[in-house]
C-alpha cells in the first residue's frame, strides 16, 4: 500500500516516540559504527567548489591561494559533505525530506586539487561507504558546501571538527539512555493518547498498539488510515496535531538529550562560522537540547 508523504512522515513520526520508549536508536542502524575521525572511509576524490542553489552550499569564491614554507604557490578549499539515509529503514538511501534521517557528515581539505586531509563523523550511524546486503551504498549524499582557506586554517578546522558534537553537552537518545523510567514515560505517553484519541474498526486499535509497541511500522502505516481522529479533524490533520502534541508532552522528558542530527547540525554550524568569518569554534546551545528528529542542510 502507498500513502502521500504527509501521512508517511507523520505516521512514522508519530510511531517514533514508541520506538524510542522501548529503545531503538535514535539515528541510523549501526550503534557500534566509529563516530570518530576516520578519514580512511572518506571519499578520495578531487572536490570542487560548490556555489548557491538547491545543493546547498558555499559562496562559490574561488580556492585560496597561499605560499607554502617551501616558497610554494597553493590553491586550498575545505568541503563539508553531507550524506544521508531513511532513519530506522534497513533500505539505502534517502526517499523524501519528510522522513526522518540518519546524518553522518564528512570534511574534506584539498590543495590544488588533491585531498591533503579528510575525516568523518558517524554520529552514532552508518560510515561512508558502507553497503546493505543487496550491496548498495547505504548513504547518499544530499548537500556539499565548500570554502577556500590556507592549509593551515584548514587543517585547523577539520581538527575542530574531529572533536565538534553535542557529547559534552547532552546525552544521546539511545537504548542505554532510554531505561527505566525514562522508557516507560515515554511508552504510557504514547499509548495513552493513541488509546484516548484514535478509534479504529472492530479490533484494530488493539492490533496498532501492538503494532507500535513493536516498532512496526508497516503495519502500523496498513491500520492507521483505517482509523478516525477525536473531535472530527482529518486524518492528516490529526496525525500532524498528534505528534505536535507528544512532542510538546514528552519535550521536557527529551530536552537532555540529542540525535545525529544534533551532531550533523553542530558540525555544519562549525562549517559555517569559518566560511564567513574564519571562526573556528563548534557551537552548541540549543542546537544540542532536544531531539533534531528532521534535518536539511542548507
Amino acid at each position: 500500500m502507498k500513502h502521500a508523504p504527509s501521512l508517511f512522515a507523520a505516521t512514522f513520526a508519530f510511531s517514533t516516540l514508541v520506538a524510542l520508549s522501548l529503545g531503538a536508536s535514535a539515528c541510523g542502524d549501526d550503534e557500534s559504527a566509529s563516530s570518530g575521525t576516520g578519514g580512511a572511509s572518506s571519499a578520495s576524490t578531487t572536490s570542487s567548489t560548490t556555489g548557491s542553489g538547491s545543493e546547498g552550499g558555499g559562496s562559490g569564491t574561488d580556492a585560496t591561494t597561499s605560499t607554502t614554507t617551501s616558497g610554494v604557490n597553493e590553491s586550498c578549499e575545505a568541503t563539508f559533505r553531507v550524506l544521508q539515509k531513511d532513519a530506522y529503514k534497513e533500505s539505502a538511501g534517502r526517499t523524501s525530506d519528510l522522513w526522518p534521517p540518519h546524518t553522518t557528515t564528512v570534511l574534506e581539505v584539498a590543495c590544488d586539487g588533491v585531498i591533503v586531509d579528510e575525516a568523518f563523523e558517524a554520529n552514532h550511524g552508518t560510515e561512508p561507504g558502507a553497503v546493505d546486503a543487496a550491496g548498495d551504498v547505504i548513504l547518499v549524499e544530499t548537500a556539499s558546501f565548500s570554502t577556500p582557506g590556507t592549509r593551515a586554517e584548514l587543517v585547523a578546522l577539520r581538527e575542530a571538527y574531529g572533536a565538534c558534537d553535542c557529547e559534552a553537552t547532552t546525552a544521546f537518545l539511545s537504548l542505554d539512555s532510554l531505561e527505566g523510567d525514562l522508557a516507560q514515560g515515554l511508552l504510557e505517553t504514547v499509548l495513552g493518547y493513541v488509546q484516548t484519541n484514535l478509534t479504529c474498526p472492530g479490533s484494530d486499535l488493539d492490533t496498532l498498539l501492538a503494532a507500535l509497541q513493536a516498532a512496526d511500522f508497516e503495519t502500523a502505516l496498513d491500520i492507521f488510515p483505517t482509523c478516525t481522529w477525536g473531535g472530527g479533524a482529518s486524518f492528516d490533520e490529526g496525525l500532524a496535531q498528534a505528534f505536535s502534541d507528544l512532542l510538546a508532552q514528552t519535550g521536557e522528558l527529551l530536552e537532555d538529550y540529542h540525535v545525529c542530527n544534533n551532531d550533523a547540525a553542530v558540525q555544519k554550524a562549525l562549517f559555517d562560522g569559518f566560511a564567513a568569518d574564519g571562526t573556528i569554534a563548534c557551537p552548541g546551545g540549543d542546537l544540542c537540547r532536544g531531539p533534531l528528529w528532521f534535518y536539511v542542510a542548507e
